[in-house]
């Protein structure tokens, strides 16, 4: 099989623990372009559509930003083009997979913002989804890391009752990915030492994992997938000499230098309402925590 990334020990765990951690998977040379996207993006006085604005003790910190793959000089949507993250993500949810939304979490020196215990999407599991995370900045054991419940994908209990649960931290440095199952039960503190942790999060899903279970409407998911084929062409077009991901399925859309933009722009027209995350608002339990590397 062409388009083959984890071997079957690491599917093996992913699938039994709802989580797997890749280190020194993105080339230096495009964590360079997203450090210059998100200085500009970062930036309180840009443009702040999309963006999550958060204010303490007077000062302004960008929380979050949705939409990267259409932002500034695009390097989010090459990264979406990477051959290795598509290969995980057909691994995972099969040939017909496509990218729901993507966004940045950032963590910034000050801002005070955890993350609460929560499932990024909860389904019925008649196919496989999960979350993508590229970490552009280290993120240090007890500062900021995210915390786990290993195996709280196949768990039946209401998310409040999980949580009481032993977690696990799990420390990470630029360049890594780290991938957890939608249905897996995660949190973060802010930040205490470092002075930032930007991580780009991907939503992988399958189009029959969606028809199944009518997540999603079939315009959407064309659309997306439409997205999956422009960032491949970008990608090949920025890096001529490297690998390029195979596709399993027949391209969707024409793209060409001439309307590479305006298909962007018609695939990013709608906004997306996204199925919403699973939440515990029970801020006053506090469980212990292991780290692991």
């Amino acid at each position: 099989m062409a388009n083959t990334f984890l071997d079957d020990e690491q599917l093996t765990s992913y699938f039994s623990y709802g989580f797997l951690k890749l280190p020194n998977i993105i080339p230096q040379s495009l964590l360079q372009k997203l450090n210059i996207l998100f200085d500009e993006l970062l930036n309180t006085e840009n443009d702040t559509s999309d963006k999550v604005v958060h204010v303490n003790k007077g000062n302004k910190y960008v929380a979050n930003v949705e939409n990267v793959c259409n932002k500034g000089n695009l390097a989010c949507l090459e990264l979406l083009g990477y051959p290795p993250i598509l290969k995980i993500a057909e691994q995972i949810c099969g040939a017909d997979f496509f990218m729901i939304q993507e966004f940045a979490v950032i963590k910034l020196l000050g801002d005070e913002v955890p993350v609460l215990w929560h499932q990024d999407m909860h389904n019925e599991r008649k196919g496989n989804s999960f979350t993508m995370g590229v970490y552009l900045d280290d993120a240090n054991e007890g500062d900021g890391t995210l915390k786990i419940i290993p195996q709280s994908h196949l768990s039946k209990k209401d998310i409040c009752e999980i949580i009481k649960e032993p977690s696990m931290e799990i420390p990470m440095q630029a360049g890594g990915i780290l991938i957890h199952d939608m249905m897996l039960v995660h949190s973060s503190e802010p930040i205490r030492i470092n002075n930032k942790r930007r991580v780009i999060y991907f939503e992988f899903l399958s189009a029959t994992h969606v028809r199944a279970e009518n997540i999603y409407t079939a315009d959407l998911i064309q659309r997306r997938t439409r997205l999956i084929f422009l960032a491949t062409y970008l990608y090949n077009k920025n890096n001529a000499k490297e690998e390029t991901f195979l596709h399993s399925k027949e391209n969707i859309v024409d793209v060409s230098e001439e309307n590479f933009m305006e298909t962007l722009h018609e695939i990013y027209a709608e906004r997306i309402h996204a199925r919403p995350s699973t939440y515990c608002f029970d801020t006053f339990y506090s469980q212990p925590y292991s780290a692991i590397n």
